[in-house]
């Protein structure tokens, strides 16, 4: 892919001179007399690499250098001194802004080339190294949306498990360790009564945090989690996820807005305890559980689900439960087959009258 080259420079013939030896070399190559203009054409081209005089008018090389630093979008983008000058202050004061390297006047068509060579590399390099092998804890809390491949390399402080189909990851009641994330599979999170009744409170999904709630309330986790299938999961310990929250506001209100979605979620769940028919909460109990393995509700989508997990996500009993499955495929909203449902009229199951 041809690289985009942009040089600023004040002197006519040296800007020129760059840009023909760097075109000759295949390169696209824009320019700019100064530093103001120069700024204009790194947000219009978005170059791959700058070359930048130091003495300019208007705004010097160093004054470019601050605007681009303090630009998320073009903090990163190599950028290289062009300076007559060769005292070791004029150099410490770019490094120190974070200039990549130095081309010093005069120069030769191979030292040009040559330095832009190794720079664009080593960028490419380091492009590489942050996209599969960032030790960024925080990163991935801000944006786990990761390949599931990679997610062991983010950091060493992701601890990774397997479970298998029923295997308990915590109790209610346990020390709230862990911060957990879910690479596979579907794990749901139960409340017990006094009688040994289960009452759903989450089923999670592929790439859902869990465990959060107590981490950051009570340390203790308030339900227990266990895997409805195969699953595999990477925690993070109650020490770190603290002192990341504590050092980063964003990710902080990241999940503080979690815990209030969830207690949404279960303000709506209780009213509908309350008020819907048995059949209505079977028929939403459904569509929650279908909206876990399937992004988008649509006719005909099918998943395993158990009788029992119907019933404490409901409330129902499992006898009221067959009863109104058995109604409900009577009236061609969804089959059953195998431990699967699959329904047929998404549209109709979510507006059923009490």
């Amino acid at each position: 892919m041809t690289k985009n080259v942009l040089i600023i420079e004040d002197s006519d013939d040296v800007r020129e001179n760059m840009k023909e030896i760097l075109e000759l070399s295949s390169y696209k190559v824009h320019t700019a007399c100064n530093g103001i203009e120069g700024l204009e054409m790194v947000r219009k081209n978005s170059p791959d690499i700058i070359l930048c005089d130091v003495m300019m008018p208007e705004l010097d090389g160093y004054g470019v250098l601050r605007g681009l630093s303090n630009n998320p979008k073009t903090k990163n983008i190599p950028f290289i001194f062009v300076t007559a000058k060769s005292e070791k202050q004029d150099f410490r004061t770019g490094m120190d802004l974070g200039a990549d390297d130095y081309l010093t006047k005069p120069f030769n068509g191979n030292d040009l080339l040559s330095l832009v060579s190794a720079r664009l590399k080593k960028a490419e390099i380091i492009s590489e190294l942050l996209k599969y092998n960032s030790n960024d804890l925080e990163d991935f809390l801000l944006n786990p949306d990761i390949s599931i491949d990679n997610i062991y390399n983010i950091s060493d402080k992701i601890i990774p498990k397997k479970i298998k189909k029923k295997e308990i990851l915590f109790l209610e009641g346990d020390s709230a360790k862990y911060l957990y994330f879910l690479v596979s599979g579907k794990i749901k999170t139960f409340k017990t009564n006094e009688q040994g009744k289960e009452y759903i409170t989450q089923v999670h999904k592929e790439k859902d945090f869990f465990g959060y709630s107590s981490l950051l309330e009570t340390n203790i986790y308030q339900d227990t989690a266990i895997a409805i299938e195969e699953s595999e999961v990477a925690s993070i310990t109650k020490q770190d996820f603290h002192q990341l929250l504590l050092s980063n506001n964003e990710l902080y209100t990241k999940f503080i807005k979690f815990i209030t979605s969830d207690l949404t979620e279960t303000h709506e769940k209780l009213i509908k305890l309350a008020y819907d028919s048995a059949r209505k909460r079977v028929a939403e109990s459904i569509l929650y559980l279908a909206k876990k393995y399937h992004p988008i509700l649509e006719n005909n989508i099918s998943f395993s689900v158990c009788r029992d997990d119907i019933s404490s996500i409901s409330g129902v009993s499992p006898e009221s439960v067959s009863r109104n499955l058995t109604d409900l495929r009577s009236e061609k909203l969804i089959e059953l087959q195998n431990g699967k449902v699959k329904i047929l009229d998404v549209k109709k199951l979510a507006n059923l009258k009490n």
